[in-house]
């Protein structure tokens, strides 16, 4: 949905501000091994991405696990569980 939001491009640098620098990013890998050209590599556990081989293809951040997190919703996550338990705890009277 970002990645739609975004245009026809899409960088390395997305996957850095919106997964990277968010504390987001679990080292999975997946974006290394999607990088058509190698433009990134895993580097303590982390992607660290080659800007200058980067082609802005999109496709590290539209196989990201964690590029599909928002955190509007992540900073109501304590008020979604809390409903989700008040429905579950209604279902059992």
């Amino acid at each position: 949905m970002d990645l739609a939001q975004r245009g026809t491009e899409a960088c390395g640098c997305d996957l850095i501000y919106d997964v990277i620098n968010q504390g987001l990013c679990m080292g999975c890998g997946t974006c290394v091994a999607t990088c058509p050209v190698r433009a990134i590599s895993m580097e303590y556990g982390k992607p660290n991405i080659d800007r200058d081989l980067c082609i802005k293809c999109g496709a590290c951040y539209a196989q990201c696990p964690r590029s599909f997190f928002n955190f509007d919703v992540m900073n109501q996550f304590e008020a979604i569980g809390e409903a989700i338990d008040a429905a579950m705890l209604k279902g059992d009277e």
